[in-house]
């Protein structure tokens, strides 16, 4: 705990009634348990007094200058009533926002608990196949965070009141129940103490357990696919068709009269990129909650390493990079764009030099092409990288479960653990073929099994493996016999891919909703640059002439070309946005989402080409 400047004053002057009135901040200390922030209540809310005083006033000067035209009829004293007006409602939607703070980070954790909840169950299940001893099973789990996420948080909690506080296993459970911000790890830990207290069988309790998480796992998949249907179904309808009747609905009024462009440069060119961004970052934080990131790269710890080993791994990263510098792009995709952006830019100042002594709109008329041109030469590359790595991955966790299943048949055939590897290189397993002969040569170089997986873990780096080589190393440590192991590591693999392909499955019709309203899109307003702005008269923006459309309707003058252009820049941005989301969806992040981007763009490029 880490008590600054500021919490001595805010204590100094808040602190001490805040604390004589503790019980009315039961739920608010409740929350900053359950979100471990290691801050006094009286002390987080004493420092929640003093930001929203001293950033208030501040804040609503700034509010009153960004609005000040709304304001220019006010006298001065009427001025000042609205700016402290103003700073009194910033302060308290600050000092609000800082109390909720505790709750929202607590129900954060509360989803990653119970996202590694099955997978830790998985591992101690298979730990006590050889032993009961559950201060181990805990002492694996809360050094293994990058595996079991917040869980470990909870187990390093539970042996830090065995250790340091001197408590038995039971109270030390019960404990633990009392800090967790997750109801269902709270019961699991208080039927592991009655299990423990009552001598019954740990074996049989995990096992119970891990099936039940399992199938709660596959049913809450099933629920969370059936949201992110409706949420797409509602971008579709609000953020990718709302805008095309808005678009629409302005060209209309602009042309009959009125000074709607302004409003139609708001909509093309920051409601249509905003709300999709918006869109994209709340289903990145809903997916985080309710996703376990089973094909997340993790890279493993190598701070224990010392110069040598460093300096020879540089040499050897370097070495393989100049042998096939293809694969070091595949594996981190980001690296490439360090030649496709420079390269990008290159051509763009190339091809667009010449324009740049034309006037601002001619100009921003010749160059918005070769944008799009840049843009693509910057992606694409980037884009094929992306969906190379991530199949790669795809296959690695694909064809993991099978790799243990057909591991576990040849260790109950009879053969010993090394010789079921060794026979493992006979069969076809695609993608990880190559892998199985990188695990039968580290057996031979140091005969450890063991060791074997935990080198394929970091090679690979992905977290289902790394997971099992985790349970693998762990079960080993306590009998010789790991085929119980294998099989519990095989079905907790198997649940990761059955999520996965489960997911594909449900939203590959949600993409093609996306692309469907893009057509739509994309065919009206191309409808309304062939067909209806040719009808209108040629008249110059912002002249004084008018026209008669039909009986009594006249129209003012508009610019075509800028209208067109107007045109074609919504169809890019919806294209390439709607596929960004897409990507989100689909497949749980944004940069997936790029070669429909780079479809979609490509196609309304076409399409207007043609006019």
């Amino acid at each position: 705990m880490i008590i600054s400047g500021i919490d001595r004053l805010a204590y100094a002057l808040q602190g001490r009634k805040i604390t004589q009135k503790g019980s009315k901040y039961i739920d608010l200390q409740k929350k900053l348990i359950f979100a471990r922030i290691a801050t006094p209540f009286d002390v987080y809310i004493a420092r929640a007094y003093i930001i929203s005083i001293f950033t208030a006033l501040p804040l609503g000067l700034a509010v009153y200058l960004i609005f000040n035209r709304k304001f220019s009829a006010l006298s001065g004293l009427e001025t000042l009533i609205v700016i402290l007006a103003l700073a009194t409602l910033l302060g308290l939607g600050i000092y609000n926002v800082i109390l909720f703070y505790p709750g929202i980070m607590a129900n954060i954790r509360k989803h990653k608990i119970e996202i590694a909840l099955p997978h830790t169950v998985a591992l101690m299940h298979a730990l006590s196949r050889g032993n009961n001893d559950i201060i181990f099973f805990f002492e694996v789990i809360g050094k293994n965070k990058k595996i079991y996420g917040e869980v470990s948080e909870e187990a390093n909690s539970i042996l830090l009141d065995i250790r340091v506080f001197n408590q038995d296993i039971q109270s030390a459970l019960r404990n633990a129940g009392t800090r967790t911000p997750s109801e269902t790890f709270k019961n699991f830990v208080e039927s592991l103490s009655t299990v423990i207290t009552s001598g019954g069988n740990l074996d049989s309790f995990f096992l119970s357990k891990s099936e039940e998480y399992r199938q709660r796992a596959l049913d809450e998949n099933k629920s969370f696919m059936e949201m992110l249907g409706l949420l797409s179904e509602i971008y579709v309808t609000g953020f990718a068709a709302g805008p095309l009747f808005i678009i629409t609905l302005l060209v209309v009024l602009g042309i009959i009269g009125g000074e709607y462009f302004f409003i139609l440069k708001i909509v093309v060119y920051i409601l249509i990129p905003g709300s999709a961004l918006l869109f994209i970052l709340f289903l990145s934080s809903l997916i985080k909650e309710h996703e376990s990131e089973l094909n997340e790269i993790v890279e493993p710890d190598q701070q224990d390493e010392d110069a040598i080993f460093q300096k020879a791994r540089i040499r050897f990263n370097t070495f393989q990079f100049m042998k096939d510098p293809l694969l070091k792009f595949i594996d981190i995709p980001e690296t490439v764009l360090y030649l496709s952006i420079p390269s990008a830019l290159l051509f763009f100042f190339l091809s667009t030099y010449k324009f740049y002594t034309m006037e601002f709109n001619q100009m921003v008329y010749e160059i918005d092409d070769y944008i799009i041109f840049a843009a693509l030469i910057a992606l694409i590359p980037y884009s094929v990288f992306v969906e190379i790595h991530a199949r790669k991955i795809s296959k690695i966790v694909s064809s993991f479960p099978d790799l243990l299943n057909r591991l576990t048949s040849f260790h109950e055939s009879g053969f010993t653990l090394t010789k079921s590897l060794n026979e493992l290189q006979l069969s076809d397993l695609g993608i990880l073929n190559s892998e199985v002969r990188k695990m039968n040569l580290d057996i031979e170089w140091n005969g450890s099994v063991v060791q074997a997986f935990k080198n394929f873990g970091k090679r690979v780096k992905i977290i289902t493996v790394l997971r099992v080589a985790t349970l693998l190393e762990s079960a080993s440590s306590m009998t010789g016999n790991i085929k119980e192991t294998l099989s519990i590591a095989a079905g907790d693999a198997l649940t990761n891919k059955m999520l996965e392909e489960e997911r594909k499955t449900a939203m590959k019709m949600q993409i093609i909703i996306i692309y469907v309203s893009f057509f739509i899109f994309l065919y009206v307003s191309y409808s309304l640059v062939s067909g209806f702005l040719p009808q209108i008269p040629d008249v110059t923006a912002g002249s004084e002439v008018t026209g008669i459309i039909g009986e009594g309707i006249t129209f003012s003058g508009i610019d075509k070309p800028m209208y067109e252009r107007i045109f074609f820049h919504a169809a890019i941005l919806v294209g390439f946005f709607s596929g960004l989301v897409a990507g989100q969806i689909g497949e749980g992040a944004p940069q997936h989402g790029l070669k429909h981007s780079i479809l979609m763009v490509l196609i309304g490029l076409g399409t207007f080409l043609l006019i």
